[in-house]
């Protein structure tokens, strides 16, 4: 989310306040309504319940998306933070572009294999409802193809240089001025992973459940040479939170303590008599 939480919350609760001033109507002037409006009053109310409750429940959320950001912003509940130089900047860009891009496509593509698969037992099946049914699958092959399209054109705003900025907290994150947060209702951490190389990245992954079961989002962050032991820090306390054995992290702090091949050849025998390396 690149926008400002605020502005969604008042938005929902500008809903859910036009649902509350029909009951309002409704409690004054009922009769002159009904008489008005006839059956149509009915279908107005089941509405109005709908937005009021629905518009309650995502003014809360996007409260705490608000108070997410703006602890991370003042640095509280806070892991980690860094700035990244424009030139890391741009070089992230690409690789994240390029992954993201390739992720969707596939899913993409393995949306369309079903659909063409669905649809074509269908009219196999019965041929009398080809024309309907190819009607069907080809409105949802468009939708889902502007929605992988749209969706490249997010991602490529969201990874325009702007703040450079990378603040880790407890319940979400923000990467260049883009927020993400997995300590609401219905959200959670699922995955925490520093790729270490030429380019490091910092990987965390986070879900949340949708109508269709848990949908998951993988967010990539750049890390510049001189941020590698904060990126350290982040990927171990994350991992503790998501009970993940610390064996590795022990290995890496053992393996960087130690040079040459007699260390390293000790290094499995140091870690199989820590105390850590039991759990």
């Amino acid at each position: 989310m690149k926008s400002d939480p605020r502005i969604g919350m008042m938005v929902s609760l500008a809903i859910a306040a036009a649902a509350l001033l029909w009951f309002i109507a409704i409690a004054f002037a009922g009769e002159d309504i009904q008489d008005a409006l006839g059956d149509l009053a009915h279908v107005i109310t089941f509405v109005s319940i709908i937005l009021l409750l629905a518009g309650l429940a995502v003014a809360l959320l996007f409260r705490r998306y608000w108070r997410v950001k703006s602890d991370l912003l003042a640095g509280r509940n806070v892991i980690a933070r860094w700035v990244v130089d424009p030139e890391s900047f741009r070089a992230f860009a690409v690789v994240a572009d390029s992954r993201d891009r390739a992720d969707k496509r596939g899913a993409l593509m393995l949306m369309l294999f079903f659909i063409a698969v669905i649809f074509g037992g269908f009219i196999l099946f019965d041929p009398e409802v080809a024309v309907p049914m190819l009607a069907v699958a080809g409105a949802l092959a468009l939708v889902l193809t502007g929605a992988y399209l749209w969706s490249n054109r997010i991602r490529k705003k969201q990874l325009e240089p702007t703040s450079r900025e990378v603040i880790v907290g407890n319940d979400g994150l923000l990467v260049n001025d883009v927020l993400h947060v997995w300590g609401v209702f219905m959200s959670w951490l699922a995955g925490v992973e520093f790729e270490r190389g030429q380019r490091p990245i910092l990987t965390i992954t986070y879900a949340y459940l949708a109508r269709f079961g848990p949908q998951y989002i993988t967010v990539p962050l750049p890390v510049p040479p001189g941020e590698i032991e904060r990126a350290e820090e982040v990927e171990r306390r994350l991992s503790e939170r998501l009970g993940v054995s610390s064996r590795r992290s022990v290995r890496k702090r053992a393996g960087r303590g130690r040079k040459g091949p007699a260390a390293q050849a000790e290094a499995p025998a140091a870690d199989k008599n820590s105390p850590t390396a039991t759990d």
